[in-house]
């Protein structure tokens, strides 16, 4: 979810090239857009890296989300054991979505495929998932969280067909969440670039509706492209599966809004009410003009 960064192999691609050309479920944030940049890239290397990072959501939590931060760390806590230099290990292929076991429907959002994979996944669940976390409450969150990926990861199985590992069909669910009740909230993000000879670095705040949706749209471009190892069926069903629980979270009342907080759907009811607003003045005209007396 990062956005751009010079294309580079690794160890996760060789990983799933072995795994039967195992797809990740997200390729990491640091890592997923990097095949955007191979077009500026030349044969002695890459002389243009663009890198935006978020690293904060202006979200005021209720609660402490400790259920997300479980979560995280026992992520990380597995990552050693799910794979080793060069390779997954037993483990691993175990909990791999359309292995030889079941333990791979659940267990595919604890395995990574390198250090970027895992590190660029927990930074977006640090950043979407307390906020989503603070809302719904820690127990119901872990069921979110585990359901939304199971979801996310058979409709990939489904659609793809390749046997996937990653927590991006999850965390593309819990930032889809996190559109619906918070896409005027701010995210700050980290940008870097190095451009020939000349870096630089800044940092700058958007609403998160901006950020979101630019990723998505990558999602989109490289489904379409049909690009590499990246599971980007997983992205956008999840995505999609969580926009959809947010919403009938909001319809059947079991999230309550803070006051000043604006979500999606009362963003959309204030929009059509003002468009009905304005087109009501032209009804009352068009409606007073018919009545004018015919000419003889």
């Amino acid at each position: 979810m990062s956005i751009f960064l010079p294309a580079t192999a690794s160890l996760c691609e060789s990983l799933l090239a072995k795994e039967n050309q195992c797809t990740e479920q997200i390729s990491s944030p640091l890592k997923r857009i990097s095949t955007c940049n191979s077009d500026i890239r030349s044969t002695s290397g890459a002389r243009v890296m663009i890198l935006l990072i978020p690293y904060h959501a202006d979200v005021p939590m209720c609660r402490v989300p400790w259920m997300n931060w479980a979560i995280i760390g026992i992520t990380v806590l597995f990552f050693p054991l799910c794979v080793t230099w060069d390779d997954l290990t037993p483990l691993g292929k175990t909990f791999t979505l359309g292995g030889s076991s079941w333990l791979g429907v659940p267990g595919h959002l604890l395995v990574h495929g390198d250090i970027l994979h895992l590190a660029g996944n927990m930074l977006f669940l640090w950043v979407f998932g307390n906020a989503v976390c603070a809302k719904v409450g820690n127990l119901v969150y872990f069921f979110v969280y585990l359901g939304l990926g199971v979801g996310a990861g058979l409709l990939s199985l489904a659609i793809d067909g390749r046997p996937s590992i990653g927590a991006s069909g999850a965390i593309n669910a819990i930032v889809g969440m996190f559109l619906v009740w918070y896409l005027l909230n701010e995210i700050t993000c980290w940008f870097g670039y190095w451009f020939y000879y000349t870096a630089g670095s800044d940092s700058f705040s958007v609403s998160s509706y901006w950020m979101i949706l630019l990723w998505l749209a990558f999602d989109i471009w490289g489904a379409l492209r049909g690009e590499g190892n990246v599971g980007y069926v997983a992205h956008i069903a999840g995505f999609g599966l969580g926009c959809c629980l947010a919403i009938l979270m909001l319809k059947l009342r079991w999230v309550r809004l803070e006051p000043g907080e604006r979500s999606l759907l009362q963003i959309f009811a204030s929009s059509n009410t003002r468009h009905k607003q304005k087109r009501s003045p032209l009804k009352q005209r068009a409606h007073h003009g018919n009545t004018d007396s015919p000419i003889k």
